[in-house]
């Protein structure tokens, strides 16, 4: 994996509500039902945003997450680096604990410059562009009226 489980349903999580805004709070097990992902993590995962101050929480009745204004804005890699911090520039692609150059895996003068190019990418992508992508991905669900029929029966 490029990017850890954590980083990955964060990245969906805060996707799907920058692509579904609203102003009332989500409940995180709502967000995990149509994300499909385990309701207890997410909603201590979602903890980090939080802390970032990139979401509000509530507790209680009404209670839930909200988007803070200028979270849309935020980079892939401003996720990445809340979630995996230095870890997402240092990790070894075999998992080794200690992979640098002075102590290098087999892979590591392979990978480095390609793990560099892809945090260089990951500056490039706001939470809003990639909500308000074209291709509706599988997290933002059908649009409404998509009358796709693949297997061909009426």
């Amino acid at each position: 994996m490029i990017l850890n489980r954590s980083t990955q349903y964060i990245l969906q999580a805060l996707m799907h509500m920058v692509a579904h805004p609203s102003n009332q709070p989500v409940l995180a097990r709502d967000l995990a039902k149509q994300l499909r992902l385990p309701s207890p993590y997410l909603s201590k995962l979602l903890q980090q945003p939080c802390r970032a101050g990139w979401l509000s929480s509530s507790r209680g009745r009404g209670g839930g997450f909200l988007l803070n204004p200028g979270t849309e804005n935020l980079t892939v890699l401003d996720v990445v680096m809340l979630t995996e911090g230095e870890h997402a520039n240092r990790d070894c692609l075999l998992g080794f604990k200690t992979c640098d150059d002075a102590t290098a895996c087999v892979l590591h003068c392979q990978w480095k410059p390609i793990k560099q190019e892809l945090l260089g990418q990951f500056v490039g992508y706001t939470l809003a562009q990639l909500a308000s992508t074209r291709r509706r991905p599988a997290w933002l669900g059908k649009p409404p009226g998509d009358g796709d029929n693949r297997s061909g029966r009426a």
